[in-house]
């Protein structure tokens, strides 16, 4: 009596999963190397322990990124770097591991290291830090992510590829996690003074939030209804027997 309630719930339970991603997507819309987050479904069909038809519910089997790269633009900045193929930059966590990111958007701290955004470091060979002489006049970072300083090599960016980018864990901030490490890029170009930005189309996803929300109302509407269905049946049984 009570397996419509279920299902309804089970379904408004995955559509809220997926709002949680169109709304990180759309929040994401300007952040370079972003890579849109999409859900996945399967249909989990519980035995039912009194009932002899088996329950056919909305699971929750996890997410995939979109892997098509976001559009690169120039800025002329001298530590902006962009990839163009399906590799991936080394970061170095405060942690002491090893992420990857596409969001080339870096700068140096205060000890002149090469850092992300989030002022994580941009890894080296062997993940070493990057350091940029604090007297340097010219850097230059070449189409293999080699970093000169006034023509003197000072580090290597550290790029590599993935045999199947759905490996990669999304940490936040632009950062993936993987437990298979990758291997050192041979189809990926750095391209310095260069971003690509996000590969999110926010039109796209606002409608795909109006489209949750209307699906998510659906099946409000259809629970409250089966719940005042079950209380009126009830009602009526009772009045019924009390009657007899």
């Amino acid at each position: 009596m009570e397996n419509s309630l279920y299902v309804g719930l089970s379904r408004q339970m995955v559509l809220e999963h997926s709002m949680t991603m169109v709304a990180n997507n759309i929040a994401n819309s300007q952040t370079p190397g972003y890579r849109a987050q999409n859900p996945m479904f399967e249909e989990y069909i519980s035995d039912q322990r009194y009932d002899k038809n088996p329950l056919s519910l909305v699971y929750d089997a996890g997410q995939y990124d979109s892997v098509t790269p976001g559009p690169v633009t120039m800025t002329g900045g001298t530590y902006d770097v962009a990839l163009n193929g399906p590799g991936f930059m080394g970061v170095t966590t405060p942690s002491g591991e090893t992420q990857y990111t596409r969001g080339g958007n870096f700068t140096v701290n205060s000890e002149n290291q090469l850092v992300t955004a989030s002022g994580y470091a941009v890894a080296g060979a062997g993940g070493a830090a990057i350091t940029i002489p604090t007297d340097a006049r010219e850097v230059v970072i070449t189409d293999q992510g080699e970093v000169t300083a006034d023509g003197n090599v000072v580090g290597r960016i550290s790029v590599v590829e993935f045999e199947n980018l759905q490996d990669l864990r999304p940490e936040g901030n632009g950062l993936y996690s993987s437990t298979a490490p990758g291997v050192p890029a041979i189809s990926t170009v750095v391209q310095q003074g260069h971003l690509e930005g996000s590969n999110v189309n926010a039109i796209q996803e606002t409608t795909r939030m109006i489209e949750i929300l209307r699906t998510y109302q659906s099946t409000m509407r259809m629970i409250q209804n089966e719940q005042e269905r079950q209380v009126s049946a009830i009602q009526k049984l009772a009045q019924t027997n009390g009657g007899a």
